[in-house]
Formats: structure tokens, sequence, C-alpha cells
């Protein structure tokens, strides 16, 4: 039932009825009731019982007739626009369309009968849309767009038959795209929309065989493209959810050169100015999103494909290059993150656009110094990554992985510019701690880089190729070109020990945490050594994630950062220091300049065991440089911990696959305490794995146990509570476990030690021995 606002009727009335009185106001000759009549019925279609309204309609006019009747008696004239707004209504209602699995007879008579009107349009009165659209009123075009796409969007078949017969070059067509918003009597009328809805209603249909014909209207879907930076956010989400979930999906079969027309490059600068939006949004999230889908996918028509194929998709490398050099990943997370998965999917770029880095990592008076260095830092990682992942899918056929891939080339792409040895040295020593850090992550990466690329080199030289000798010498060429430009080993050093020093003067600030689990009800006292709760471990090699920073736009400055006083606030400090190492806020515990010194050290420390490996025999007798840091490593935080043993684990070269440590420092086992201690206490299960590694060096070290490492395996095991996979801490009452260990530990030391020196007193008798019958010839 509906209720009847007219004068003098005051009550409610059938459908029938009401049916009647507006059908036959709507073939009226007076505007007026022409369009109040309109206007009602599309008010009746959306209302809650339009559903019958629709059914009763075209149940009793199949043909539509009324409809067809008010359009004649409006054509040339005005009016027509209400006419139009009625039929797309009608067609757009949801009840009147076919459905899959929808069984009902008189449901689908219904859809059938409004399918055969919408054809009827296509067929027989095109020529009056063309009028409307090429007309001035843009009330009267946008009708005439939204008719269009109503029929369009009743499916695929009809959306055929109108994609062949509309004529996309009639006069004025496309430049309907081009008006946004004017002004009309009090009305604001959005054209633009409506010519967008229009275009986008093809692809909605979602028909394989019509998406790659519709898509060859380049004007139409250009004039959508070209103007979406000035759209509002609905319309853009719109746009480009209908092109992520109908276009950019294999099930559409639109090839990639058709897909990459589409994205052309003023297209990809609308969509990179739309992430890069103030307050950001759901419009620049799935700008986002799109853009990072046609950039990495080779599907799309831009990224080369890298899958070694009959015939690849070679891509189109200026226009990404382009691509990138519009965007500004210091100032836009979006525009960063779209640029390191550009790189991720493929590291050509990353070396490219590193080659000509468009931001002055030596200037560390500006704003955006740490975003810039940091921005640095997590390409190379991310090229790093690309050649690892390079060299392992290639390992079954290593010849051609490396003809496709020069090295030196790669190399030279980061030195000598941006990078070089004086922007190190300067950035190693310079007062702010912040341009320590930043300056020390960029090269961590760099030597974690040459790494990567040894490391492949040193696969394939051991494989027994034909290629092994050449392996070696690009080895060797590489290290020759980048020694130069890396930092003084001395610069390294030197801050190793300030750093060290300071560590040790604030060591009661920086001990790690040592509480532990009780595993019963009972009350158990904690291991008697300095430490602090409050501490929180940073196991590092645990850490890879990205910044968690505002993606809505803009960064903000860091000039308070880059003072020479160190920031007061705890939160500007994580932020800093998150930023710069590319750490979750969460996962940090520094909350002081004594926490980010820690780090720092840590940090350093893995960049020894890199530099080492890039440039061997760099760190020989350097020992003496670490033994400060084992005086108490129980108080070493985590992260000290795991650096510190990884380098000196990187130092006597003890590989995986070898029993036996190549190079042992001659005095290694006066250090055996210091690693017996971390391998039993430490709750870090890295630090015991390498603390054990290096206990058992040290014994080797002392010359005796015959260089088995079984028999020093066995005298390890008398340590009461020792115990290979766990800690003992967490075994036994730990007043018993320090009573029963320390005496047992500090004789077991005491014994080595003696042992080695005896040995090496003797040997060195023996050599003096030796060396004075050299001359003797009969002896």
């Amino acid at each position: 039932m509906v209720e009847n606002s007219a004068a003098g009727h005051g009550g409610v009335i059938s459908y029938e009825a009401k049916l009647k009185e507006l059908l036959h106001r709507i073939t009226s000759s007076e505007i007026k009731l022409v369009s109040d009549a309109t206007k009602e019925f599309v008010k009746l279609l959306k209302s809650d019982n339009g559903a019958k309204l629709l059914r009763d309609y075209v149940l009793s006019s199949p043909k539509c007739s009324e409809l067809l009747e008010a359009w004649k008696l409006r054509q040339g004239k005005q009016g027509l626009h209400y006419v139009f707004a009625l039929i797309s209504a009608l067609l757009s209602h949801r009840n009147g369309k076919q459905k899959q699995g929808f069984n009902d007879a008189e449901s689908v008579s219904i859809a059938r009968d409004l399918d055969k009107f919408a054809r009827l349009i296509v067929t027989d009165y095109l020529n009056d849309l063309y009028k409307e659209l090429n007309g001035k009123e843009l009330k009267r075009q946008k009708a005439a767009l939204l008719l269009l796409a109503s029929i369009v969007r009743r499916g695929p078949s009809i959306a055929s038959e109108v994609a062949k017969s509309f004529d996309f070059k009639v006069s004025g067509f496309a430049a309907l795209a081009k008006r946004t918003r004017k002004s009309e009597g009090k009305r604001e009328v959005l054209l633009r929309k409506s010519f967008v809805g229009f275009a986008m209603s093809f692809l909605e249909v979602g028909k394989p065989g019509l998406l790659r014909w519709i898509l060859q209207q380049r004007e139409m879907y250009s004039g959508v493209l070209r103007g979406l930076e000035n759209d509002d956010d609905e319309t853009v989400v719109f746009v480009l959810s209908t092109l992520r979930d109908y276009v950019l999906v294999e099930a559409s079969l639109v090839p990639p050169g058709l897909r990459s027309v589409l994205f052309g490059s003023v297209t990809l600068e609308q969509l990179v100015g739309i992430c890069g939006r103030e307050g950001g949004g759901d419009a620049a999230k799935i700008a986002f999103d799109v853009l990072v889908l046609v950039c990495t996918d080779p599907s799309n028509g831009l990224m080369p494909d890298s899958k070694k194929r009959p015939h690849p998709l070679k891509g189109n490398q200026k226009r990404m290059m382009d691509l990138l050099k519009k965007m500004w990943p210091t100032e836009v997370q979006y525009h960063r993150d779209l640029l390191l998965a550009i790189v991720n999917a493929q590291p050509t770029f990353g070396l490219l656009y590193i080659k000509e880095f468009p931001h002055n990592v030596e200037n560390y008076k500006s704003s955006s110094w740490i975003f810039a260095v940091s921005l640095a830092a997590d390409l190379v990682s991310s090229i790093s990554n690309g050649i690892s992942k390079e060299f392992g899918n290639s390992r079954s056929n290593v010849s051609s992985s490396i003809d496709n891939m020069d090295l030196l080339d790669i190399v030279k792409c980061l030195f000598p510019r941006p990078f070089s040895r004086s922007m190190f040295n300067k950035g190693l020593h310079h007062a702010n701690s912040f341009v320590k850090h930043g300056t020390l992550r960029l090269l961590l990466e760099l030597l974690k880089l040459l790494d990567s690329l040894f490391d492949g080199l040193n696969h394939n030289s051991s494989s027994g190729n034909p290629l092994m000798q050449h392996m070696v010498s690009v080895k060797q060429e590489i290290q020759n070109y980048v020694q130069p430009y890396l930092p003084d080993l001395q610069v390294l050093l030197n801050l190793l020990s300030s750093l060290d020093t300071c560590y040790e003067s604030n060591n009661s600030s920086l001990k790690r945490n040592a509480s532990h689990r009780e595993h019963d009800g009972n009350s158990r006292k904690k291991l008697k050594m300095d430490t602090s709760e409050s501490d929180i471990d940073i196991i590092v090699g645990g850490i890879s994630s990205a910044p968690d920073i505002d993606l809505s736009g803009n960064r903000g400055t860091v000039d308070d950062a880059l003072k020479e006083d160190a920031p007061d606030d705890a939160e500007d400090l994580k932020n800093n220091i998150g930023e710069i190492w590319g750490l979750e806020l969460h996962s940090i515990g520094i909350s002081t300049l004594k926490d980010a010194e820690s780090y720092l050290l840590s940090k350093l420390l893995d960049a020894l065991r890199y530099y080492h490996r890039s440039l061997p025999l760099t760190l020989d007798h350097s020992f003496d440089s670490f033994k400060g840091l084992l005086k108490n490593p129980l108080e070493l935080t985590s992260h000290l911990q795991v650096s510190l043993l990884s380098l000196l684990m990187e130092y006597i070269q003890w590989c995986p696959e070898n029993e036996i440590p190549t190079r042992t420092p001659a005095m290694l086992y006066k250090y055996l305490q210091p690693f017996t201690n971390l391998f039993m206490f430490s709750p870090i299960k890295k630090a015991r794995s390498l603390a054990y590694r290096l206990a058992m060096a040290a014994m080797y070290s002392t010359g005796a146990f015959d260089g088995n490492l079984h028999e020093i395996h066995a005298w390890l095991l008398f340590l009461p509570g020792y115990q290979r996979e766990h800690s003992p801490v967490n075994i036994l009452e730990v007043d018993v476990l320090h009573n029963l260990t320390s005496f047992v530990i500090t004789f077991l030391c005491d014994a080595v030690s003696t042992l080695g020196n005896n040995l090496v007193k003797y040997w060195n008798i023996l050599k003096n021995h030796v060396h004075s019958l050299e001359g003797d010839k009969g002896n």
C-alpha cells in the first residue's frame, strides 16, 4: 500500500490506482506534472515496497509502453531527462535483474521484459541519447549517462550490444570527463561522476571478451584516469577497486600490452599524487594497492618478467623509472613502500634509482636526513635480498645466472656515488648519535650486499664448474674496487673503543634482563647477578618489520632529533632509532641514549663481522679490540651478546661444515671462563650455542686434548647442571646451581689456562732449540 499525499485524497490507495495516476501524469504535456510524477515514481521504487511496485508495473505493461510514450512526447523538448531518470531507476532495480540460480518464473519473466526494453532503447533511441549528451545542460547529460550505465549493468550480453552500438567518438562525448563541477542554479551537478559510472559499468560486468574490446576505447578511459587526482575519495575508490577486481586479475584475459596502455605515465602520476594526499584515507590506500599491483606484476605490462621463459615480457623500464623519480619517499610513507616493493620485485630498478639517488645523505642538518639515510639503507637491503634470491634460483644453472648479472656493474652503481669513504668516515666520527646510527646502518647494509655477492661467487667457485677460476677473479676484482670506498678499518675500531669505554662506564644501567620463569608454585631466588628487570632484551635476528610511521601523508621534521643535544623525550628517541634501523617500535628496548649506544655497539660488531667477510684478513691482530667486552659478558644486553659472539665465531673462521676451527688465536683459552658463563647462564639460546662453540675453540687452542673435539665436549659435560639445549638457570634452584658450578668453572678454566701456558712454554723452548740447530747440517 502507498500513502497518497495528493490533496483531496487523504488516505491509502492501492498500487494499481497509484500506478495509473503516476503513468497518466508522466505522459502529460505539462512539464511540471512530468517532473513531479517521475520523481515520485523513483522515490517509490527506492522505498521498502519498491519491489512490489516494480512487479505490478512490469506485469501490467511488459513493454513499458507508457514510458516509451512519455519519451516520444518529450523528444527534442525540455524534460526528457526526467523520463531518463525514471527508466534508469527501473532498469537499475535489483529485483528487476536476472540472478544466477534464481528459478522464480515470475521474477525471470520480469527481468526478461526489462532486458527487452533496454535492448529496444539501444537499437531505436540512441540518437536521442547522443543529442542529450551533446547538449549544454549538465542535468540532461548526466541523466543520459546514468541511463546508459543502468542498461550496461543489466548483464554481459546487453553490455556487449551497447559497446558495439554506441559511438564512443560522438561529438563532445570524451569532453564530458573533463568537466568536474559546474553550477546550475542552486544545485551542483557532478557530471564527471556520471561519465565515470558509465565507463566503469562495462568493467563491472566483467566479461573477458568484452573487457579486451572496451578497454581499447582509450579516450574514454584516459578521460577517467587522467582526472582521478581531482576526484573525491568515493570516486577514486570506486574506479580503482573496479580496475583491481575486474581488470587486474588473471580471469580478465586482458593482455599485458593493453594493461600497460591503461596505466600510462599521466595515470601513474595521478595515482602517486593520490597516495600522497594529506590525511590519507581509503583513497590513498587503494591507490597504493593498485600501484603495487600494476608495478610489480609483469602481467600488467610495466615490470619486466624475470622468469626464464621463451618469450619473457619486456615491460617498460623507462616509464617505471620516470615513476620512481616522481615519488617523494622521504616524505610520504606510501611512496617509500611502493619504491621498496618495486625494488623487491626487480632489484635492477633499485640499482638504477640509487645510482642517481636524489637525496643528500651527507647533509646532516637537513630535516629529512634520517629518512633519506634510512631509505638508502632499505634500498640496499632490498637489492641484497634480490641478489640472494637470484643466486638461489640459479643454483642449478650457475653459468646463465652469472652471465645475466654483471656483478662489478652492480657494485659500481653504489660506489663512489652516492656512497664514499669520506661520507662514512665523517658520519661515524660525527658528534651526533643519530648520525652515527644512520651511517652505520647504511654501511652495514652495503657490507651485507657485498656478502651476498661473495656468497654466490663462493658457491659457484666451489661447485667444480668450469667458471671456477673466473669466479675467483671476479671476487678479487670486486674487493679491489670497493676497498677504497669503504671506511678505514681504524675508524670502526676507534668507534668500537669509544663505545666500549662508554659502555663500561654505564654498565650498571645497561645490564640484561635476568628475570627467570618459576616452574612451580615454590618461591625461588633469582641468579645473584647485577640485573635489571626493566631492561628489555632485543633479539636482533628477529627484527625485520618496517617502521610504524603515519601512512596518511607527509612526515614531520627531525630538526630537534639532529641537534647536538639529544632529545629528552623517550618517544622521539624510539621513533628516530626505529626509523633508522627499520624496527617495530614495540620491539625496541630503547628509552635512553645509553640504550641507543648499546644497540649501536652491537650493530658495529655486526658491521665488523661483515667487513671481515668482505675483506678477509683485515681484522688480523685485532682481537684485543673485542676482549674488553668479555670481562663481564653476562651483563651485556642480549643483542650485544649475540653480536659479539657472532663476530668472534667469524674471527676464528669456524665454518659450520668444519668441525675444527681453521684459525684460532693462540691465547683464546684465556677467555674460556666468559664463554663458559655465557653458554651456562645466558637466557638467549643463540648466545648459548655460539658461546659453547667458542668455549670448545678456546680449549682447542691449548694444543692439548689431541685436537679431539669429542674429548673437549666430554670435559664440558662434567659442569653441574649443563644442558646443551636449555639454560640450566631454568632447570635447577639458582642458588644451588651457582654454588655447584662457580668453583667447578673456575677450576676448569684455571686448569685449561695452566695447560695452555705450559704447552706454549715448552713449545717455545723446542722452537728455540730447533732454531739454534738450523746451522748444523749434521743435525
